[in-house]
Formats: C-alpha cells, sequence, structure tokens
C-alpha cells in the first residue's frame, strides 16, 4: 500500500482505473446513481435474514446520540451501532470534502472526473451500512451530529492545499481499509451462531473494502515517494482520530494490540474475495 505505482504513465494507469469503475458501478449517472450499486441494494433490501435476540430500539436510539448508553446494549446490537455510527461519520466527511474540493476541480480532466466518481462511492457506503438495520428491526432516529474532533479531522482534510490532501487522504484511506477489515473478522466472531445476518454485514463490509483498495490505489498515483512516506507516518494518528470520533469501534474491542497491527498491515491481509475483486496499480 505505501510502494510506488508501476512504471506506467500515470494516464495509462487512470483510462484502466476508469474502466474498471464502469464494469464495477455499471451507467455512472450522478443523476440517477450508479446502476449496478443500485441493483446491488435492491438485492439486499430483499435479505430476509432476521436477528434471533432481543433489540430494544430506543436503547439503541439513545446510544446512537449519546455514547454513555452504550453500556445497556449487547454486543450484536453494539456491532449494529457501530455500522450505524461509521455511516454518520463518512457521510459527514463525504458531504464536507465534496463541497469544498469540488469548487478547485478541472472537470475536463480525467483525473478530476474519477475523483469526482470516487465521492459518489462514498455515498453508497452510507447506504451499505445503514441498510444492516433491517435485521435487527429498527430505524435510526434523531439527528446524529459530528462532534469538534470529526469536525477538525475533517476540515483539515477538506481544507488542506492540494500537495498535502492526497497524502492526508491515502492515510485515511488506508485506516479505513484497516478498520473494515477488523470489523469483518469481528462481525464474523459476534455473528457465529447466526449466519444469516453474519453474512449480510460481511457482504456490506466487502463491497466498501473492494471500493476502498480501489481508492488506495487512485491516492497512490497521485502522490511521489515522499506523499507515501508521509502517507505512511501519519496513518497511525489518522486511525487514532477515527477511533476517537467513534468510540464504539474501542467499545466492540478496539484497542491498543489492534493498533499496533497496522504497522504490519498491508493489503495481503485482506480476505480473498476483496482481493480478487479490486483494483490495484
Amino acid at each position: 500500500m505505501y510502494s510506488s505505482v508501476a512504471d506506467t504513465p500515470r494516464e495509462d494507469l487512470l483510462k484502466a482505473y476508469r474502466e474498471f469503475l464502469e464494469q464495477r458501478n455499471g451507467d455512472m449517472d450522478f443523476t440517477k446513481g450508479f446502476s449496478r450499486r443500485e441493483a446491488w441494494l435492491g438485492e439486499a433490501a430483499g435479505w430476509e435474514a432476521q436477528f434471533a435476540g432481543a433489540v430494544d430500539a430506543e436503547s439503541f436510539n439513545r446510544a446512537y446520540l449519546d455514547f454513555r448508553e452504550v453500556k445497556n446494549l449487547p454486543l450484536p446490537v453494539l456491532a449494529l451501532l457501530t455500522f450505524v455510527k461509521a455511516n454518520a461519520g463518512e457521510a459527514y466527511g463525504v458531504e464536507v470534502v465534496n463541497r469544498v474540493r469540488q469548487k478547485r476541480q478541472d472537470s475536463t480532466q480525467l483525473f478530476h472526473q474519477i475523483e469526482r466518481l470516487l465521492s459518489y462511492e462514498e455515498t453508497y457506503h452510507t447506504r451499505i451500512l445503514i441498510g444492516a438495520t433491517q435485521h435487527f428491526g429498527v430505524q435510526v432516529k434523531g439527528a446524529w451530529k459530528p462532534n469538534l474532533q470529526l469536525r477538525l479531522l475533517i476540515g483539515t482534510l477538506a481544507y488542506a492545499p492540494g500537495v498535502f490532501f492526497h497524502p492526508i487522504l491515502l492515510a485515511s484511506e488506508i485506516s479505513g481499509v484497516f478498520v473494515f477489515q477488523w470489523m469483518l473478522k469481528r462481525v464474523g466472531e459476534i455473528f457465529r451462531d447466526q449466519p444469516a445476518v453474519r453474512e449480510s454485514m460481511e457482504q456490506r463490509l466487502t463491497e466498501i473494502l473492494v471500493d476502498e483498495v480501489g481508492h488506495v490505489a487512485f491516492n497512490r498515483m497521485a502522490v511521489g515517494a515522499r506523499g507515501l512516506a508521509a502517507a505512511r507516518s501519519m496513518a497511525p494518528g489518522v486511525m487514532r482520530g477515527v477511533i476517537g470520533t467513534t468510540p464504539e469501534y474501542k467499545a466492540l474491542g478496539f484497542d491498543e494490540n489492534v493498533l499496533k497491527e497496522m504497522d504490519r498491515f498491508d493489503l495481503h491481509h485482506l480476505p480473498e474475495e476483496v482481493l480478487r475483486r479490486s483494483y490495484f496499480v
């Protein structure tokens, strides 16, 4: 993830990635949505798995608004809450960064065209994650508000000068790959006795991981050797920021020992399905 990209003209790599995105997303119409992603969401909405356990919707929504209420949730419901909170933070980040970045982008350049496509892909992550609530019979209520730490983290990313933006974003994307692959393992443990629910939640995380691996590749194209080194040095700090803004991860078991694994983490640690379906350079 931190190595230099292939010794191929960047424009050729970008064209290849654009072709990959067309195959993965189908018709990429910002007004109608990406056809294959909409079809995936439509299929997922029909998954009938139901969590076999008690779920108190009021307790869930209290914990959604106030982390201190997490203590009242059983572990499987906490896992769902972590899905939803990851969704909330990601949705906020996408909105802010898009609003700022699109003013600076040259829509005639392939690089910026792809950058916009990837931003739209992130909106599907929001829908994929929150869709897991269907298996628990709960609906998210109340207005989630980003805390100061998250606002500072996203603000730093959105307003960073171009030379710093992609190294920071690369560090963020790598952190995202790391935490989502950790969640994939954790979901397998928590829902081991409920295979239908487990499979649905794992498939949601897998869809996101396939995208995120491609996003890492794209941002590696955007930085040089110094940018890669900077991203590597920043990644643990960014990861701490992510965990700090979403304390549900810690409640779910993400501790210092897990964080130390990030120094050794690379793409070969990902599941075979993710590696098979992802874009690399």
